[in-house]
């Protein structure tokens, strides 16, 4: 009996914690995704016809800098989505090819390492519409000041959070 009762208040503080764990959605022209208020705040949110653009800053001081930029492009007519040879052409990058990121496929990611303590990582994907034909390109990039294990380790699962629930929509 007592472990019903064990049970049963796990599972309440858990609803309660959930409850008021208040997650918030964001659906611009293209990006969909949720994101926590009480964590990231947008800084910025700039829409027109072509582009699609949504900066999210991390409200915690202590993260140092911390945001997440989520572009997407159209791409114009004739105009072919970057390989990786274009990529690996920029001065003092590794570039990787990752089969799937994110529900995404075919993603390309570099990193930049500045001179400030900060990290810079991009994940670009191509979009594709029903056809299977590239449509639009996206790009995230996951800005970050370098912090102990334990902070840095929340602050990515924060920007996991956001990343894991990113669609674009037609």
């Amino acid at each position: 009996m007592k472990k019903f009762f064990a049970l049963a208040l796990i599972a309440i503080l858990t609803l309660t914690t959930t409850a008021f764990a208040a997650t918030y959605r964001y659906d611009g022209d293209d990006i969909v995704f949720n994101y926590d208020e009480n964590i990231f705040e947008i800084v910025e949110d700039d829409h027109t016809d072509d582009e699609d653009t949504v900066v999210l800053a991390a409200k915690d001081k202590s993260w140092g800098q911390t945001y997440v930029r989520v572009y997407v492009a159209e791409l114009e007519d004739g105009e072919k989505f970057p390989t990786m040879e274009d990529f690996a052409a920029m001065p003092d990058t590794t570039v990787e090819q990752m089969e799937t990121w994110a529900g995404f496929k075919n993603v390309f990611t570099y990193t930049l390492e500045n001179d400030d303590d900060t990290t810079q990582t991009f994940f670009i994907a191509p979009v594709y519409d029903d056809d299977g034909e590239i449509d639009d390109s996206l790009t995230v990039e996951i800005g970050v000041t370098k912090l102990d294990d334990d902070k840095a380790m929340l602050r990515d699962d924060a920007i996991s959070e956001i990343v894991n629930t990113l669609k674009v929509d037609d």
